[in-house]
């Protein structure tokens, strides 16, 4: 019998997976495995995932936690170049355009096995984006590549995939948003405050720059004196402000499991983010939201009217934050699917074995 692995490394990744592995989990024709690579290693940023979204601990956690992206991958892929060598009768399945993912894409195409990429299609056309060099090569890659969006699946078919590429692409909506519809939020709310910002930071491209963060932080400073600004921190958005020297006069928390962070966000006024996943959580929750990126992951969300975008400047960010209020939102438009990707993705993969 053929074994699926799922490689994860970091929250959204748990997530993602927590809604698939239980859709694949009531197909008796597939096994599956769960490879963590270390990537998020902290107890509230990992073990506690596993806990909350009733997810198997892995069969093998590579524990690599900290090291330059570069390390990290190079680690990362012969650890599982390693693995995957001894499971040959696998298909790997990895997700979204982080570190974990990239290596995990080279480990597999060297062991010769079937790379399955979620999430594919996403496009800035910044290269210099550490993620964008990840997912570009992981769609290249992979044998099967799922898409979020209408708007990704169709920028699969004109870089050639499922013609020139040969590469499978399939509209599956999104997983995060099957997590979302099935997965109940906390009863109590982690802040008190009755209107409230809710904030997170925690890309690598922004906390590699001091400029960025100092902006951040000082831009958060202004708004809290209008509305409570309140933030869960990253551990390593925690250990970049401290060491760059800034002083947040914000409300921060630790971080937040799944069930408390829907909450958090749907008891919110408005969301200040840099994330991919918490803009289209923020979607999700029909909450207005501030995207701190000069070109968004889901541009979609945008041209809903659901959310304005800004580089990490000061005056940008306060004055981007003050214009939500002039948005007319559309969350009705399903950008992201009807809530059964991991049934679609589950159908799509039972054939597929059936065929190979």
């Amino acid at each position: 019998m053929r074994k699926i692995l799922h490689i994860v490394g970091n929250r959204p990744q748990f997530i993602k997976l927590a809604v698939l592995y239980n859709a694949l989990a009531r197909d008796g024709s597939l096994q599956q495995q769960i490879i963590h690579t270390g990537q998020h290693f902290d107890y509230q940023m990992s073990d506690i995932f596993f806990e909350q979204l009733n997810i198997p601990l892995p069969t093998l956690n590579l524990n690599i936690q900290n090291n330059s992206a570069n390390l990290f991958i190079a680690t990362a892929a012969e650890g599982l170049q390693n693995y995957f060598s001894e499971n040959k009768k696998s298909i790997v399945f990895v997700y979204g355009d982080t570190n974990s993912t990239l290596a995990a894409a080279m480990a597999a195409k060297r062991c010769n096995l079937p790379l399955v990429h979620f999430e594919a299609g996403v496009r800035t056309a910044e290269l210099s984006m550490p993620e964008e060099i990840n997912r570009v090569l992981t769609d290249r890659l992979s044998d099967i590549n799922y898409c979020c969006t209408k708007n990704n699946l169709q920028t699969m078919i004109n870089e050639g995939f499922g013609s020139a590429i040969s590469s499978q692409v399939i509209l599956s909506g999104d997983l995060m948003l099957d997590a979302f519809n099935k997965i109940a939020g906390a009863r109590e709310n982690v802040t008190k405050h009755k209107q409230y910002v809710a904030c997170t930071i925690h890309r690598a491209a922004t906390l590699s720059s001091k400029d960025a963060i100092t902006n951040i932080i000082n831009a958060l400073n202004k708004i809290n004196r209008i509305i409570p600004v309140v933030m869960p921190l990253h551990p390593h958005t925690k250990k970049k402000i401290a060491e760059y020297g800034v002083k947040p006069k914000f409300t921060q928390l630790s971080p937040l499991g799944y069930p408390a962070m829907k909450t958090f966000l749907a008891n919110s006024t408005n969301i200040i983010t840099d994330s991919g996943g918490v803009s289209r959580e923020a979607y999700f929750s029909k909450k207005k939201s501030l995207i701190i990126m000069d070109k968004p992951f889901w541009p979609e969300i945008i041209t809903q009217q659901c959310s304005l975008n800004c580089s990490p400047a000061e005056f940008l960010i306060t004055e981007k934050f003050n214009d939500l209020h002039t948005l007319t939102p559309n969350f009705d438009t399903n950008i992201f699917g009807n809530g059964n990707a991991a049934l679609i993705i589950q159908k799509h993969l039972s054939a597929y074995f059936k065929n190979i």
